[in-house]
């Protein structure tokens, strides 16, 4: 690369990075955090996060329509567990208008309300900075955008940073006894090199996510015969049908009233016919048109994103319409929004790979701030005992 189409590169690097920083830095502190929400969520809320256990659950629609009490402007949007403890309760989560969120906590044995947690409190803020900066769609298209400046910043980055022949070990280590300013420069290309991969990854799983560039669940609603066993052991009294290859089912003919959908708890049975033996995490039944209830189960006593198995059951009339199961590892899935999360979260590997995506959100800050604080001091030096650039600097 020549002198001067370098200097290029690093005066948009710089400045990029310097007007969208603050951003940035947003993003990852927030997505951090977020990496570990359900651990924090019952650190907080520990009079929320546990029941004692009963004989058996009442039925979902019960437990949504208690939950749903109170609140004639939000309608059920869906209804999780943490875990598959007896001792875990329902978190059932209403929604409205202008993106507006309440999550209520209903003992699923007895239907008792527990307490809320309303769209106010810090990890739901926290959950709408990182997804949208509190702006709606607005925010997810700026984010959207702004992961594809961050791709681009990360691979500029690592084209500025990349060593000549035999510089490799100067180019990884940290002197951490230098003065501030070459110290704060080799954590900001020593760290960024470190952590490069990660980063780069974290941005280019998003706009598949926030612009649903492909279908929940991914790919094609077409289940793999393997995950539809023929005689389920258990399951609703009407038989679950088989998935089919096609697009989702379309709503019922208009007969002038809008179609009702089939009731959470025989959407759920359908689910578990289709899946036995497993407990379900997660239900969602959209707002909007899309015609289908999404489930989510795991195997017992798992919680990894690795080992969900995704059910789509048609919301009018309780078919199975597609089985997004963890073995069935295709290019289409590798794209879908379900796989790009545990990529993005870290979870599809587990505990240390959540880890190692917590340590690169915060990569996003040290990157940041051991920048901001180069170019202050270089630039107050500069001011202070004027002299020509350093070679390979461009000017301000």
């Amino acid at each position: 690369m020549s002198p001067r189409a370098r200097n290029v590169w690093v005066l948009a690097h710089r400045w990029t990075g310097l007007v969208l920083g603050v951003l940035i830095v947003l993003i990852g502190v927030t997505g951090s955090i977020l990496i570990f929400e359900d651990e924090l969520y019952a650190i907080l809320n520990p009079e929320l996060s546990r029941v004692e256990p009963g004989e058996a659950y009442l039925p979902y629609d019960v437990l949504v329509a208690a939950a749903a009490e109170g609140y004639p402007d939000l309608q059920p949007g869906y209804v999780a567990r943490l875990t598959d403890a007896d001792t875990a309760p329902l978190i059932v989560t209403l929604q409205g208008a202008s993106s507006r969120e309440e999550k209520v906590i209903v003992n699923p044995y007895t239907g008792e309300v527990l307490g809320h947690q309303s769209a106010f409190s810090s990890l739901a803020l926290i959950r709408r900075l990182h997804a949208d900066f509190a702006l709606g769609d607005l925010g997810r298209n700026a984010v959207g955008g702004l992961s594809i400046v961050i791709a681009v910043m990360s691979l500029v980055g690592l084209i500025l940073w990349w060593p000549g022949k035999g510089a490799w070990a100067r180019s990884l280590k940290i002197n951490w006894r230098a003065r501030p300013r070459l110290m704060l420069r080799d954590l900001h290309n020593a760290g960024g090199a470190y952590v490069f991969v990660f980063v780069l990854l974290s941005a280019i799983t998003v706009p598949p996510i926030v612009w649903k560039l492909t279908t929940p669940g991914g790919g094609p609603p077409q289940a793999s015969a393997a995950a539809r066993p023929e005689a389920p052991s258990s399951g609703p009294p009407q038989a679950a049908a088989p998935a089919r290859p096609g697009p989702p089912a379309s709503r019922p003919p208009s007969t002038g009233a809008r179609p009702m959908s089939i009731p959470w708890q025989q959407a759920i049975d359908a689910a578990q016919a289709a899946i036995p033996g497993q407990w379900v995490g997660f239900a969602l039944r959209p707002l909007g048109p899309a015609p289908f209830y999404m489930i989510r189960l795991w195997p017992p006593g798992e919680v990894a994103t690795p080992e969900m198995t995704t059910v789509f059951v048609n919301r009018y009339n309780g078919e199975i319409i597609r089985v997004s199961s963890p073995q069935a590892m295709t290019p289409i899935r590798m794209i879908s929004a379900d796989f790009l999360i545990t990529l993005h979260s870290g979870a599809i590997a587990g505990l240390p790979g959540r880890l190692i995506m917590f340590i690169a959100g915060l990569g996003f800050a040290v990157l940041f701030f051991s920048g901001l604080a180069t170019w202050v001091m270089r630039r107050t030096s500069r001011k202070n005992q004027p002299a020509s650039p350093t070679p390979g600097e461009p000017q301000d």
